[in-house]
């Protein structure tokens, strides 16, 4: 079924309107508007830009140009988590002086069909979708096909008869519903997913999945390495490997005991030394009745932990007493410690000699990204140690 979308003038909207922008060094994003765009992704909405750009027919500025500007647009956005589903522009005009551009056309707004264009590509519902721009063109492309129109600019600029709002985060708080989206500053992360209430299972499967890919690449790969390297180095020494989490994560430390014990040893023979802290209920509890929950990791270390030795946390907030306190005596004693944490990570974040940091404030995201790189390592260790032949033949 077609779908609600948002499509969104590009110059004073997203990015100051400074006369005819065609060229990088004049890009300048609205305060805001990267992070509203943000929103509309968690929230699972497709965005569309659909832009004039006669700055072509008039030869101020070529095709070329344009979609360079839309490149760079396109990096900068994603270095704050936010992207736009398809770009669309117009670069005709009736009065240009490039011959090839210098005609009508429908795409050219208010005309319908860039609108007509985005609605096919990703089927959208226009009736139920928004238009959003700072422009009387905007506001007649959006009547022109039937969607809601959103006006936006400075006050007096207003459109008679349309909603309109300050700035673009603004017009997307009203389109995800007042007091429900908590919009941040443009030098602050994303906070929220999600940002608004889904009626859809399969709307809010495919928002999860945007979301997770997009918790999953901010990691940084170079830690990740060092991980790696940490691991192999351990089993080569025979040394010991401890993990350790708290519920949802004590089921991860769980499972890299199993990956490593069970997994890595298959097809290459090593009989690693691999525990999770997180297991034994009659020890775990002990501790935490007599000395408390705080210790329940630190305490196990200090009876089985040997200098050398590896110490891999797991903990959504990295703010744990019984994790932070578990890496601090690692350290303090000679083991490498590996911290995998999400949210603003904590001190887990900062003590542990690596650290895979998730950018995310969803637990169930940051789980799911934990997981994939415990699995991911413990597979990297096995088909490091196994020849090109055994690789092919085996099923990971």
């Amino acid at each position: 079924m077609s779908q609600p979308g948002v499509l969104l003038d590009r110059d004073g909207t997203i990015i100051v309107d400074s006369g005819y922008v065609g060229s990088v060094d004049r890009v300048e994003f609205i305060d805001g508007s990267i992070e509203a765009i943000a929103a509309l992704n968690r929230a699972g909405i497709p965005v569309a830009v659909v832009t004039n750009q006669a700055g072509v027919a008039r030869g101020y500025y070529g095709i070329a140009d344009v979609e360079q500007v839309h490149k760079h647009m396109i990096a900068e956005m994603a270095r704050h988590g936010a992207h736009v589903d398809l770009w669309l522009f117009c670069p005709y005009h009736p009065d240009g002086i490039v011959q090839a551009f210098a005609r009508r056309s429908a795409d050219r707004k208010p005309g319908p069909g860039m609108a007509l264009a985005a609605a096919e590509a990703l089927d959208l519902d226009l009736a139920k979708s928004w238009v959003v721009g700072d422009s009387p063109s905007d506001v007649g492309l959006a009547r022109a096909v039937g969607a809601k129109p959103l006006h936006v600019g400075p006050a007096g600029s207003a459109v008679d008869n349309v909603d309109t709002f300050a700035d673009l985060a603004a017009a997307v708080r009203f389109i995800l519903g007042d007091g429900e989206l908590a919009m941040v500053t443009r030098d602050e992360r994303p906070v929220k997913f999600p940002a608004a209430r889904f009626h859809r299972a399969d709307s809010y499967g495919g928002a999860y999945v945007n979301e997770l890919a997009r918790a999953f690449a901010t990691v940084d790969l170079e830690q990740v390495s060092r991980a790696a390297k940490i691991l192999n180095d351990a089993h080569d020494r025979d040394a010991a490997i401890f993990a350790c989490g708290n519920g949802g994560s004590a089921s991860i430390a769980n499972h890299l005991q199993c990956d490593h014990l069970k997994g890595v040893r298959n097809g290459t023979g090593v009989t690693a030394r691999v525990l999770s802290l997180s297991t034994n209920v009659e020890l775990f509890s002990a501790i935490a009745n007599d000395l408390g929950y705080e210790h329940v990791f630190s305490y196990q270390l200090q009876s089985q932990a040997r200098p050398g030795d590896v110490l891999i946390t797991i903990s959504s907030s990295g703010r744990s007493p019984n994790i932070v306190r578990a890496i601090d005596w690692a350290v303090a004693n000679g083991m490498h410690t590996i911290s995998l944490t999400g949210f603003a990570g904590g001190a887990a974040r900062r003590r542990a000699h690596v650290c895979l940091h998730v950018d995310s404030t969803n637990y169930g995201i940051v789980e799911d990204a934990h997981q994939a790189c415990m699995h991911l390592l413990a597979q990297y260790v096995r088909q490091s140690r196994m020849t090109p032949d055994a690789v092919a033949s085996q099923t990971f």
